[in-house]
């Protein structure tokens, strides 16, 4: 079960929430799933005491892990339906920019919830983190999510030529950058 309401879209229909130790069971059968492994930046298979290790590393944003990580939740009268997992990290303040990354159980792809969970965490990096800059890599092979990031108004910045090993081939990476002054997520929160 999903943790407790973070935020959500002005329809209700999806949430984000703190990812809890229940949840790892959710992590653990999509982390391994082909469809959503290949295209993570760690494709290791990886057990649940692996999954586990990782949520206690970065539960507790003490400084050594500058992020936070959520589950996109689809809200029905049944309560709140894991669908996918967002985080932003690498947080600098200084320079007020941080890294974000995403995916979704293939069994809710097509269904509206990555740009809506992006868009959520990307509202929170700029009025309650006071970001300027999100940005994201995104794997060539990985066409729905290059949507998605130029749906919601993000910018191809740059190509990272080979970068990533995928499928029994070198794949670039394409970075993408959204900047507070052109957010505009009505459409999406």
């Amino acid at each position: 079960m999903p943790g407790p309401l973070f935020r959500r879209t002005t329809d209700g229909e999806v949430s984000l929430r703190p990812r809890e130790r229940e949840d790892n069971e959710f992590y653990h059968r999509n982390v391994n799933d082909p469809a959503v492994r290949r295209l993570l930046r760690n494709t290791e298979p990886k057990n649940l005491r692996a999954i586990d290790g990782e949520f206690e590393e970065h539960s507790g944003n003490d400084g050594d892990y500058d992020g936070y990580g959520f589950v996109i939740c689809a809200e029905g009268d049944d309560g709140p339906t894991p669908v996918g997992s967002i985080g932003i990290w690498r947080i600098d303040h200084v320079n007020a920019n941080a890294w974000m990354g995403a995916w979704v159980d293939p069994e809710f792809h097509g269904e509206g919830y990555a740009p809506r969970g992006a868009a959520l965490i990307v509202e929170f990096a700029f009025t309650e983190l006071n970001l300027n800059r999100v940005q994201t890599g995104v794997f060539e092979p990985n066409r729905p999510s290059q949507r998605v990031m130029e749906k919601l108004g993000f910018e191809r910045e740059g190509v990272q030529r080979q970068e990533k090993f995928i499928d029994g081939e070198f794949v670039d990476t394409y970075l993408y950058a959204m900047l507070r002054e052109d957010w505009d997520g009505d459409e999406w929160l």
